[in-house]
């Protein structure tokens, strides 16, 4: 078999099934169909469907033993930083799904509350002249798409991805495209308002900026705590 076309068959597979187990139709505790009932089910050869079981095992989502079977994994094993589990996240649908979402989003804050500031500060101490050149880049283009909500919310995951990057650890660097994921469904809340862009969440960032640029850790730590209680705030009062 041609290996793009494998490769491509396998990456179906674990798609359907990532899915399906992401989504909740297959819940932890469950086990798969037998081989032989998913061989019939996807029309793929033995190695294809192995191949794509494994990458949902080294993605902390199933475990295969001997006799047993396939089974799903408790969700506290899942690798949540992945970004194919965070598209699978993001892609479902329905009443459970919205109660997900909703969780999901006050996680987010709590890391980014977590993460953010102290990032933030390293980036005042560490940050190299690229890397303040992308955090005011991406305020830049902050400043020039205030009128559109989707070109300043592509700016501000940018302006976020930057201050993470500028902090040189990376330890950060998988959280930095946890956040990105996540944040774009939350800023689809909280940055609705052209309006309130550019009066209030356009001068948070700039205090971040100017506070990086200064190479004032507590300043940056603080500017940014202050942006993520505007953010919380936002998103409290579009859920009334």
């Amino acid at each position: 078999m041609d290996k793009t076309l494998k490769r491509n068959l396998r990456e179906q597979i674990v798609d359907v099934i990532g899915s399906d187990i992401v989504s909740g139709r297959l819940k932890p505790g469950d086990l798969l169909p037998s081989e032989e009932v998913l061989l019939e089910r996807y029309s793929v050869s033995r190695t294809v469907l192995r191949e794509a079981l494994n990458v949902l095992a080294g993605k902390g989502i199933l475990d295969a033993r001997p006799r047993r079977g396939t089974m799903v994994r408790p969700r506290s094993e899942w690798n949540q930083l992945d970004p194919v589990v965070l598209a699978w996240r993001g892609r479902a649908k329905g009443s459970q799904a919205k109660q997900e979402n909703d969780r999901r989003t006050d996680q987010l804050m709590e890391v980014r509350r977590i993460v953010e500031p102290g990032a933030a500060a390293l980036a005042a101490q560490r940050g190299t002249d690229k890397d303040f050149a992308a955090i005011k880049q991406a305020y830049d283009a902050m400043e020039r798409g205030s009128d559109s909500p989707d070109a300043f919310m592509e700016a501000d995951l940018a302006f976020h991805v930057a201050c993470l990057h500028a902090s040189k650890n990376d330890y950060l660097s998988p959280i930095a495209h946890a956040i990105r994921t996540e944040m774009m469904a939350s800023l689809r809340i909280t940055n609705r308002d052209p309006k309130l862009n550019r009066s209030i969440s356009l001068p948070l960032h700039r205090a971040i900026l100017d506070a990086i640029l200064a190479r004032d850790p507590e300043g940056a730590a603080e500017a940014m705590r202050r942006h993520l209680d505007d953010t919380e705030r936002r998103r409290a009062q579009s859920q009334r």
